[in-house]
């Protein structure tokens, strides 16, 4: 996600991941230890409205951006760094970041900016947690104008998001993580990271030699907590795809295919946004966001509906067109 103009970037940020991501990371990656000696998260509280918190059992690993990035380049070979400096030209290029399209005036992309459903800003803080706060724990936590997550990151610390507008006393309206902090006054220091925390989409996803990937195709709202393995999935989508064309496979049918799982991913994502946002549609906050994100499924079934039906499968990190789909002429 990009950062917000004057605000440190978020490499510093502290990501929970899942059972299930770890293990999409293991299999691309074939190494077994590449979360070994993370700080386990093994419970997730949610205090979601004004009945009583909840517990759920979790099987998730904390580590900051740049500790996952360095792991994973740390079992990457030399060779994509070797062929960028011996000059080798990409015959398709992967837009990851937010951003990073700029300097190509003449795509979709630069001519279309996202789509924005919402307006609401996460503000990220490094924490210090109070000695009775469990180590093992996260804890999410609905309040008037918004919500807060807490995820501990290891000798006493923790990483507190707080996702609102204003971003203005949310801890102040806090009845559960509020209490779990040691200095509730510090956590009003210097943001470590702020970035917009809404679901975003790019209107085109792919075109001439270039696709959409992470970041500058889409982005979700952190409420999800699966953003890094929608990430690695679409990686994988993205990397299939363009060996499906280069294999011989209609360029047009393949971006088809690729708009339309994505912006299916992007659907249950505001289906999944908008339970919980309506759950708490009684402050002006939430019935705010709760519209856009209403605009934002409308928007998407349009473009679902106008799209071809999909012509292939997904078979490990290959694109397979069904035989009952002929290629488009």
């Amino acid at each position: 996600m990009a950062g917000l103009p004057g605000v440190p970037s978020p490499r510093r940020l502290a990501i929970l991941i899942s059972q299930s991501t770890q293990k999409l990371l293991v299999d691309i990656f074939s190494v077994a230890d590449l979360f070994e000696g993370l700080p386990a998260v093994r419970q997730r509280v949610v205090a979601w409205g004004s009945g009583e918190p909840v517990k759920f059992p979790h099987s998730g690993v904390v580590a900051s951006e740049q500790k996952l990035l360095e792991r994973l380049r740390a079992r990457l070979g030399e060779s994509s760094i070797q062929d960028e400096a011996a000059g080798i030209a990409p015959g398709w290029t992967i837009f990851t970041a937010s951003g990073s399209f700029d300097r190509v005036a003449t795509s979709a992309l630069a001519e279309h900016p996202q789509m924005h459903f919402g307006s609401r800003t996460a503000t990220v803080r490094e924490v210090e947690l109070a000695g009775s706060a469990p180590t093992d724990t996260c804890w999410i936590e609905s309040v008037e104008d918004g919500w807060l997550f807490l995820l501990p990151t290891g000798a006493g610390r923790g990483s507190l998001i707080s996702v609102s507008r204003e971003d203005r006393d949310l801890l102040l309206k806090s009845r559960v993580i509020g209490e779990l902090l040691q200095n509730t006054n510090s956590s009003e220091g210097d943001a470590v990271a702020e970035f917009p925390a809404y679901p975003r989409i790019a209107p085109h996803l792919g075109g001439e030699n270039w696709l959409a990937c992470g970041a500058a195709a889409m982005a979700f709202d952190p409420l999800c907590g699966e953003g890094a393995g929608n990430a690695a999935r679409e990686a994988i989508l993205a990397a299939a795809s363009i060996k499906a064309i280069l294999s011989g496979e209609s360029t047009q049918d393949v971006l088809a295919e690729y708009s339309l799982r994505l912006q299916l991913g992007f659907l249950r994502h505001l289906e999944a946004c908008r339970e919980f946002y309506h759950s708490q549609a009684h402050t002006g906050f939430w019935r705010t966001e709760l519209d856009a994100l209403a605009q934002g499924l409308i928007w998407t079934r349009q473009q679902l509906h106008a799209a071809p039906k999909s012509r292939f499968r997904l078979v490990d990190f290959h694109l397979q067109r069904t035989s009952a789909q002929p290629p488009a002429p």
